[in-house]
């Protein structure tokens, strides 16, 4: 019987970690942006630039944008762009 429990819990144990643990992933170009990915969220880190316009559209300066955020499943399995699109709407 302890074998069983040592065995059931060290399944526990590698399954949360799997779960758990994030990965780190290289920075983007985009002026350092981070992102850290496990199973169950991810965790971006951005460093970016953000262009203002005037009321020509054309591009005045670019502001730096930092910002942590953390994106629980099921946002967590969303590509970078669609994570950023959805950091430019809450901007707004």
């Amino acid at each position: 019987m302890k074998k069983k429990t040592r065995s059931i819990l060290l399944i526990v144990i590698i399954a949360a970690l799997v779960l758990f643990v994030p990965i780190p992933r290289g920075p983007y170009d985009d002026g350092g942006t981070k992102e850290y990915v496990a199973l169950t969220y991810r965790i971006v880190v951005w460093n970016c630039f953000v262009p203002t316009y005037d009321e020509n559209g054309t591009i005045i300066r670019f502001e730096k944008y930092n910002k942590t955020s953390i994106y629980l499943f099921p946002d967590n399995f969303k590509s970078y762009s669609e994570l950023w699109q959805m950091e430019l709407e809450n901007m707004e």
